[in-house]
């Protein structure tokens, strides 16, 4: 049975090894390659199975990964709350890339929450420290980050101007030159126009023939809408035509140029252009601002022509817009609904499963402990018993051994003091059962099994029927003044018992006999011999009574 048990638990020591070995090694690769790859970084991690179950350590890099893989896809990240003791874990840890995406990965995480002020609040802590470490690279990452937060969130342009000129001061991009024409035009910044066409002479270096598309078409967008040089937005929207582009580049395209004529006073080529962009609209699915953008041109031609214009197209095209998004949010609504329904009831089933699993455990406990109190307290007492029975034995040994001369005639003093019976007899006798067996009838032993009993279980106290200052003298006279010599060598160094102790071993009392008579455990007696020993500088093997005689 105890081979089975030691088997099982190695087995599950070994299964809980390896899995936690497979986890750590996932990890590990998962680590290796999150910065280059994250979509290799999350096929990794999904092999994971059960991740809250990861130790701590590993359980925060699990969450730091799935956090970083998430935002360099651009999924959601409002499930990743573990990026928030994660941020914890790493901010005080010592690699300086974790703790400074840290900073990133906790602002994203609260932006995607609506959390913007606390968002914010986290990438100007994460600018600090990135100064700190001299990290340029994530620095400019950061002022990013805020200055796109300032633009599209916070609608703050002057904010996000300072923030994209500390981040260009550092390092100067494309992307950032775009970023801070863009927020420099919406603020009517006569500097847009030099940053724009720097991103557009950087992406254009770099032959990003799609970056170079985008630039160009939201340039032409900004300098048509803000700035109102309309010759130069025709110039970029014409030069935007030489590029291969997708239908939905050259609609806007077109109705960027629309808008242009239309500023202009030329209504043909308005129109022109609007028909094109009217064309490429319909191979593709129809957006709600591109239709109303097409109306709303078609409209202000009209009526610049013939002085009226209909809306009423637009009108019903907005209302079904209208009722389709409404039965989509209905949709989404119920979906969110059942869906929290479903997670309330799954989270009701692992209660209660977690309550029955409880609720086992608590009974197999109570039965082990049960079960366990049980057979210890059946062992102790059959070993209480069996320890009685063994006391009881020896008890009527030594009275058969001292007792043995009286039942034929009475022998000399000369053998009882070779024999050593002498001094059992008048052991016994303190103790009361010599006595009792002469003025007891055969008939009635059981009084003197009693009052062994009584004696080996310790209700009969010997303190109080041993009288030493009779036996020391009795010991003096059998065994050639040994209690004498002892004393006078070393009294003032073994104390009563240990005296007493020494006194039965002279009379080759065993040390089950001694137990019996002094009422002590072995144990107790084994150890008084060590003390014994100790004392008198003795080795480990020496005879006591011996070395006391000075042999």
């Amino acid at each position: 049975m105890k081979k089975l048990l030691y088997l099982f638990v190695t087995t599950c020591v070994l299964l809980c090894a390896c899995s936690r070995t497979d986890n750590t090694a996932v990890l590990r690769q998962a680590d290796d390659v999150i910065y280059g790859n994250a979509d290799s970084a999350m096929k990794l991690l999904s092999q994971i199975k059960n991740p809250e179950r990861l130790p701590f350590e590993e359980k925060m890099l699990y969450g730091w990964l799935r956090t970083f893989a998430h935002n360099v896809r651009g999924a959601s990240m409002a499930e990743d709350s573990l990026i928030l003791p994660a941020f914890n874990y790493f901010v005080s840890g010592r690699d300086t890339v974790k703790m400074l995406n840290s900073y990133v990965l906790k602002s994203k995480y609260l932006y995607w929450l609506k959390k913007h002020t606390e968002s914010m609040a986290v990438l100007d802590s994460g600018i600090v420290e990135a100064i700190a470490c001299r990290d340029t690279y994530l620095m400019v990452s950061m002022l990013a980050e805020q200055a796109y937060r300032y633009v599209y969130v916070e609608k703050d342009y002057k904010k996000a101007i300072e923030a994209h000129l500390r981040a260009i001061a550092i390092r100067e991009d494309e992307g950032l030159c775009y970023s801070l024409g863009i927020a420099m035009g919406l603020l009517g910044n006569d500097s847009a126009s030099y940053y724009m066409d720097r991103s557009i002479e950087l992406v254009t270096q770099k032959k990003d023939t799609a970056r170079l598309v985008h630039y160009l078409r939201n340039y032409a967008q900004l300098l048509s809408y803000k700035g109102q040089d309309y010759e130069k937005a025709i110039r970029v929207s014409k030069r935007l035509q030489s590029f291969p582009s997708d239908k939905v580049n050259d609609a806007m395209i077109t109705l960027v140029l629309t808008e242009c004529y239309l500023k202009i006073g030329e209504l043909d080529s308005a129109q022109y252009y609007l028909d094109r962009g009217k064309a490429e609209v319909g191979h593709f699915k129809k957006f709600l601002t591109t239709e109303n953008m097409i109306a709303y041109y078609q409209g202000l031609i009209d009526y610049t022509r013939y002085g009226t214009f209909d809306f009423l197209d637009v009108m019903r095209y907005n209302d079904s817009i209208h009722n389709a998004l409404y039965a989509l949010q209905s949709t989404i609504q119920r979906k969110d609904e059942s869906k929290e329904s479903l997670s309330n009831a799954n989270l009701m089933l692992t209660v209660e499963r977690q309550e029955a699993q409880l609720t086992l455990l608590f009974c197999v406990l109570v039965l082990v402990l049960v079960g366990g109190g049980a057979f210890f307290y059946i062992r102790g007492r059959r070993n209480r018993l069996i320890e009685a029975e063994e006391r009881i034995e020896t008890l009527n040994r030594l009275l058969v051994e001292a007792t043995k001369g009286d039942r034929g005639q009475e022998e000399t003093s000369a053998t009882e003091v070779k024999d050593g019976q002498f001094f059992r007899k008048i052991l016994l006798q303190q103790l009361g059962i010599i006595r009792l067996v002469a003025t007891q009838p055969t008939s009635q032993n059981q009084e003197l099994l009693r009052r062994i009993s009584g004696i080996t279980n310790h209700e009969l106290p010997v303190e109080s029927l041993l009288v030493w200052e009779d036996l020391y003298p009795v010991i003096d006279r059998i065994y050639d003044g040994f209690y004498t010599k002892m004393n006078q060598r070393f009294g003032s160094v073994l104390i009563d018992k240990e005296q007493q102790l020494c006194c039965l071993l002279c009379a080759e009392f065993s040390t089950k006999e001694i137990s019996v008579v002094t009422q002590q455990s072995i144990p107790t007696i084994y150890q008084r011999k060590t003390n014994i020993r100790k004392k008198l500088g003795m080795g480990e093997k020496e005879d006591i009574v011996e070395f006391v005689l000075g042999k």
